[in-house]
C-alpha cells in the first residue's frame, strides 16, 4: 500500500531519514484508534519504553496531533507534558523533532521526525508538510480504488473459500474471479492474492 502512496516510496522513506536522523513515524487514515497503516522508524528501545510506559497517554506530541492540523516543531508544542515524556524522548536521541497533520475525508494523515542535533529548517518544515500532504491525497484515493467486485473476490477468500468456490458463488467463471482478484492485487501493491488480502483486511477494505 505505501508503494501508492509515496511514489519512489524508498529514496522517499531514505530523505526522511535524512532529515530525522533519529527516526520518523508515518501514518495514513487516522480517525478513532489506530490509523489505517503506520510505519515506525523511532528507535526499538524508545519505542519499547514508550509502549511499556503507555507514554500515549499525555503525550503532548500525540495530543497536538489529534487537535490540530498544519505543522509545529515540538519545541513550540504548548501542550503540556506532567509526565516529562519530552525530556526522556530526548535521552534517546529525540531532542529536537516536528509533527506535521493532514486531513482528507475526515481523517488524519501524520509524520513525526525527530533528530538529536538541531530544529529543521522553515525549508525543510514547508518541505515535508507539502511531501505528507500530496501523500495522504494519494493514500486516500487508493484506499477507496478497489471496487465492489473486487471486494467481493477478496472476502469471500477471507472467508476460506477456494478459487473455485467463489468464483460458483459470485456466478462467474473462475478466470473471471481471477482478474478481480489480480486487479485487487496490482491496487494494494501485493505480490500474490494471499498478501492482497492481507492488506485489503489491515486497511479495513474487507
Amino acid at each position: 500500500m505505501l508503494e501508492l502512496a509515496i511514489p519512489g516510496h524508498e529514496t522517499e522513506l531514505e530523505r526522511l531519514h535524512d532529515l530525522g536522523t533519529t527516526g520518523f513515524f508515518l501514518g495514513f487514515g487516522l480517525r478513532y484508534g489506530e490509523p489505517d497503516f503506520f510505519l515506525n522508524r523511532y528507535p526499538k528501545v524508545w519505542t519499547d519504553i514508550y509502549e511499556a510506559e503507555n507514554y500515549f497517554f499525555g503525550d503532548p506530541v500525540a495530543v497536538w496531533t489529534i487537535a490540530r492540523t498544519g505543522m509545529m516543531r515540538w519545541s513550540a508544542n504548548h501542550f503540556p507534558d506532567p509526565r516529562g515524556i519530552m525530556e526522556r524522548a530526548a535521552e534517546h536521541g529525540l531532542a529536537y523533532g516536528a509533527t506535521f497533520v493532514v486531513k482528507v475525508r475526515s481523517k488524519r494523515s501524520f509524520l513525526s521526525l525527530a533528530r538529536p542535533d538541531r530544529e529543521l529548517t522553515d525549508d525543510e518544515m514547508d518541505l515535508l508538510l507539502s511531501k505528507l500532504t500530496t501523500w495522504a491525497q494519494l493514500f486516500a484515493r487508493a484506499k477507496v480504488a478497489l471496487s465492489e467486485a473486487e471486494r467481493d473476490a477478496l472476502k469471500l477468500l477471507q472467508h476460506g473459500h477456494r478459487q473455485s468456490e467463489a468464483a460458483d458463488l459470485l456466478g462467474i467463471s473462475v478466470s473471471g474471479l481471477k482478474a478481480r482478484l489480480d486487479g485487487a492485487q496490482k491496487k494494494l501493491g501485493a505480490t500474490n492474492t494471499t498478501s492482497a488480502v492481507s492488506q485489503a483486511i489491515r486497511l479495513r477494505l474487507i
